[in-house]
């Protein structure tokens, strides 16, 4: 049984992902909303900046972390004239600074593992940028970068660094979006069909496997065709 670390498990892909490992030992994390299994479970306003000491305070009990996944996302819509500041450091903060808290927490405890992995779930639009989504575009770009960056840092290590790139995923973020936008949407998608959950999840559970050795500091898209890059 593994130790995983999964951050943002309240969401459309972090539910989906927490289904997959749901025999793992789970340490799950949301702003308010509960755990559905019946794991640890921390409550974190990841809009606001947290510390390395407060992260590892969640798992000081365990020696070893297998797998650490990182998906939180907050959709933001507007140009970028119109978009406030505190919008900008909400959206930092979630996307980027904590992110690089939680790696720095768990990174001691990754090497431990014979097989580390971390996973980060990023966005097409950190690959190709968006209109009117321009910071949440550029926050999950850096997330990327941080990724492959990190790949190589650590390559010599066992642990393996990943983003996996979603497209349109049926969930909570294009819950969002009218019904007129979604049809616009699915009319520029070449399969013309929403992603599931359960096929991202199913793609991050290959990557925190074994068999994924090989498999660092890639970006995986899964978008249906959507963009390849």
């Amino acid at each position: 049984m593994r130790n995983v670390i999964l951050v943002g498990s309240s969401g459309s892909i972090g539910s989906a992902i927490h289904n997959e490992l749901k025999d793992e030992h789970v340490i799950s994390y949301s702003r308010h909303t509960p755990s559905t299994y019946d794991n640890l479970h921390h409550y974190f306003d990841l809009s606001q900046p947290i510390s390395i000491e407060e992260v590892e305070a969640t798992f000081k009990h365990i020696e070893t972390i297998d797998c650490l996944i990182y998906t939180p996302g907050s959709a933001y819509f507007d140009m970028l004239e119109d978009t406030p500041l505190h919008v900008i450091d909400e959206q930092y903060n979630i996307q980027v600074r904590n992110l690089i808290v939680f790696i720095q927490a768990a990174l001691p405890r990754l090497k431990k593992s014979s097989h580390g992995r971390i996973v980060v779930i990023s966005s097409v639009y950190g690959q190709i940028g968006a209109s009117c989504e321009s910071v949440y575009a550029s926050m999950k770009g850096a997330q990327n970068t941080l990724v492959r960056s990190l790949a190589v840092e650590y390559a010599s290590t066992n642990i393996t660094i990943n983003a996996v790139a979603p497209g349109a995923v049926k969930g909570k973020m294009t819950n969002l979006l009218s019904e007129e936008d979604i049809k616009v949407l699915l009319e520029e998608l070449p399969q013309q069909r929403l992603i599931e959950p359960v096929e991202v999840a199913k793609l991050v559970n290959f990557v925190l496997s074994k068999e994924s050795q090989s498999i660092t500091g890639e970006v995986l898209n899964i978008n249906g065709g959507w963009y390849t890059l």
